[in-house]
């Protein structure tokens, strides 16, 4: 496409798209001042002697954040602040090769392969205030851009070319797509949503630590670019934690953790079932202290209820995601994690009845709203419905608009700068309820000639080397009888471990987390028994306890 048509695309609003993808007439004073300052930067906008962009996008997210904390039923509140956050996106050279991914010297590992320009833009509809915020903006992603492209392309003039060589942006066909932004409701009750479970938290003296925080988005998502893609979208999302620690007489920390996402603050727990599960979880950790440190140990774990899907959330979904590594600047740097079943299509990755899925279009299950579900993703690409692994055979990855070997376009799961998963679905073609699964473990463990086993009912993310950590653990012996145990984490969990899958249950439980400041994933999973996987003691500096006791006591 020229840039004289590029530019007619602009000012006239006509993408190529579908039909039921196109805008109402309806257009806000933040879309026409973006939409003005878009056309006349791809008209206007070169250096002398330097490449003009062939591609700019804007995104404006407006958003009020909200935040509460509440520990032993006293209240930090937070007031609503508003922003209104700008990033510009600008690229030069082409879809094949421009300043995208590249990683510098000099600018540290992620630092260097960003692009684009950020900036606070007004928080009033002001039409000339706007456009300036859009035009500084815009200068400064581009000066960048003409930098980064010049060093870029110096690199590569000193190396071999590649005999498959993988474009650098994936061309897609142009969508338009509004969601109504209005009928958000304002926050309700998060003031008790937060009192009553940290007071019911603190009436054990056992406990050392606890707090219940709430967080809240709300505001809207203006994304335009040059190519006409449009959309205007809701931002909607609220969270809550809570957690409880104890400490153990060898200065072990007993910590449990329990977290909800949901797309508004009505569609958490009321406030009665939140302290109930207060209640619950301080249950759980005040006996622990005393419990015995877990052993070492190799073999089958049974993963239940929602420990299953944080699990999976933790090791599946990222395998999943079909993320590519960044050119360096320098050859012998090492490049970014890459995902290992980039080259493993058609073939086996998990047990032969298992199959995966992402679909953003299942708003609901099992009657409740499904937080994960969205209609189009970061890129202005609508969300798609993949099939991810069949009968145990891998089929795709989850894409975004950055192509990979055997996977050149998007399926609109570009969101919050990377790639992410939206509604992950686990299911087993042989699964048997969950009732039964507890004997079919015992069963396996005795053919492996073990003494004992560990069910995991709980998994919380560590962000550190090795696999997820674990917050409830039990460990059962041949006869069926558990018993607690504490101090003990996943090892690395290899990708290898899904194709030992044995048995699912035909029961599937959700979990909800964040992936993003205002983007959510829900991994809809069964109870599992892996057939082996390795668990660790946890590597600590332990605290001594306090010298003088809890003023509670």
């Amino acid at each position: 496409m020229t840039k004289s048509r590029v530019v007619g695309v602009l000012i006239a609003l006509a993408t190529i798209c579908s039909p039921d993808a196109r805008l109402s007439g309806q257009t806000s004073v933040v879309m026409t001042a973006l939409q003005d300052e878009l056309a006349r930067s791809m008209s206007d906008l070169r250096m002398k002697d330097a490449p003009s962009p062939y591609f700019i996008s804007y995104e404006l997210q407006d958003r009020t954040v909200t935040e509460i904390a509440g520990r032993l039923g006293a209240i930090i509140q937070d007031e609503p602040r508003r922003v209104r956050v700008l990033r510009v996106e600008v690229r030069v050279g082409s879809y094949e090769f421009d300043n995208s991914r590249f990683v510098m010297q000099g600018f540290g590992g992620g630092g260097g392969s960003a692009i684009g320009e950020t900036t606070l833009a007004p928080l009033e509809d002001d039409y000339d205030a706007l456009r300036r915020a859009a035009w500084i903006t815009t200068d400064q992603a581009y000066k960048r851009a003409v930098n980064t492209f010049a060093r870029k392309r110096a690199a590569f003039q000193n190396r071999a070319a590649a005999s498959d060589v993988i474009p650098d942006f994936a061309n897609e066909t142009a969508v338009q797509t509004e969601v109504s932004v209005d009928g958000i409701r304002a926050r309700h009750d998060m003031a008790g949503r937060v009192q009553q479970p940290s007071l019911a938290l603190g009436t054990s003296t056992d406990i050392e630590a606890s707090e219940v925080a709430i967080s809240e988005i709300r505001g809207a998502r203006y994304y335009l670019n040059s190519e006409g893609f449009k959309s205007v979208t809701p931002l909607s999302l609220a969270s809550l934690v809570m957690f409880a620690e104890a400490q153990a007489s060898d200065g072990m920390p007993i910590r449990e953790t329990y977290s909800d996402v949901e797309k508004t603050i009505d569609e958490l727990p009321l406030p009665s079932e939140l302290a109930n599960r207060a209640r619950e979880l301080a249950s759980r950790v005040t006996p622990n202290p005393t419990a015995p440190l877990g052993e070492e140990f190799t073999g089958p774990v049974l993963l239940e209820g929602a420990g299953s899907a944080e699990f999976l959330a933790e090791t599946l979904v990222p395998l999943m995601l079909a993320r590519r590594p960044p050119d360096a600047e320098n050859p012998r740097a090492v490049p970014g994690p890459s995902t290992p079943f980039l080259t493993r299509t058609g073939l086996r990755v998990m047990a032969d009845a298992f199959s995966v899925s992402d679909a953003p279009s299942l708003t609901t299950f099992d009657g409740k709203p499904v937080p994960g579900a969205y209609i189009v993703d970061d890129e202005g690409v609508r969300a798609k419905d993949v099939k991810l692994v069949e009968k145990g055979r891998l089929v795709t990855l989850l894409t975004s608009r950055v192509p990979q070997k055997n996977f050149p376009h998007s399926n609109g799961h570009g969101r919050s700068g990377g790639v992410q998963a939206g509604v992950f679905q686990v299911e087993s073609s042989q699964a048997i309820p969950a009732a039964d699964l507890k004997a079919k473990y015992l069963a396996l463990l005795k053919a492996q000639d073990k003494t004992f086993g560990y069910i995991v009912r709980g998994v919380y993310a560590t962000g550190g080397a090795g696999g997820p950590g674990i917050d409830r653990i039990v460990k059962v012996s041949l006869d069926g009888k558990e018993e607690p145990v504490r101090g003990l984490r996943f090892a690395t969990v290899p990708s290898t471990a899904f194709r030992d899958l044995s048995e699912a249950s035909q029961e599937r439980f959700v979990f909800n987390y964040r992936a993003g400041l205002a983007a959510a994933t829900s991994v809809i999973a069964p109870s599992l028994i892996f057939e082996e996987l390795e668990i660790q003691r946890t590597r600590e500096v332990l605290q001594k306890p306090p010298v003088v006791t809890s003023p509670l006591k």
